[in-house]
């Protein structure tokens, strides 16, 4: 074998072994408990896939894609509040489901915009309501 052929092996199994971390930790945070699939969009950018975590008054959602082990954005549940509820538009139909909920929330650094499934809208909306009432 030549240099370059062992170059290019050496090469591709780290891809692969990357691409089998990757998907070993996805499926292994949508198996925690408190997880659900979560697309996130924020300020007219794309949909971004991930999981989203409860965990206390916190929603912390993680990028399906990457290897990393804290959450890419953290909502408060005390600085968060829903202004709509509504399914895909006919420009997300490509990046969506038709059967996601789009809900529309304010949170404390602006407007952002998840996906979730109806099952999941139910639980999100629970968890959101649960908060402790404020004095």
């Amino acid at each position: 074998m030549h240099l370059i052929d062992v170059l290019v092996l050496c090469l591709a199994a780290l891809v692969l072994v990357a691409v089998a971390l990757v998907l070993a930790r996805q499926r292994f945070m949508l198996r925690a408990p408190g997880t659900v699939p979560l697309a996130i969009r924020a300020r007219n950018a794309r949909w971004q896939y991930g999981v989203g975590r409860y965990s206390g008054a916190e929603l912390r959602w993680y990028r399906s894609l990457g290897l990393g082990t804290r959450p890419s954005r953290v909502l408060q549940r005390a600085q968060l509040s829903i202004l709509n509820r509504r399914p895909p538009l006919d420009s997300e139909s490509s990046a969506l489901p038709s059967s996601a909920v789009i809900v529309e929330c304010r949170a404390g650094d602006g407007d952002v915009l998840l996906a979730l499934g109806a099952g999941a809208y139910t639980g999100f909306v629970s968890w959101l309501e649960a908060s402790a009432p404020i004095a």
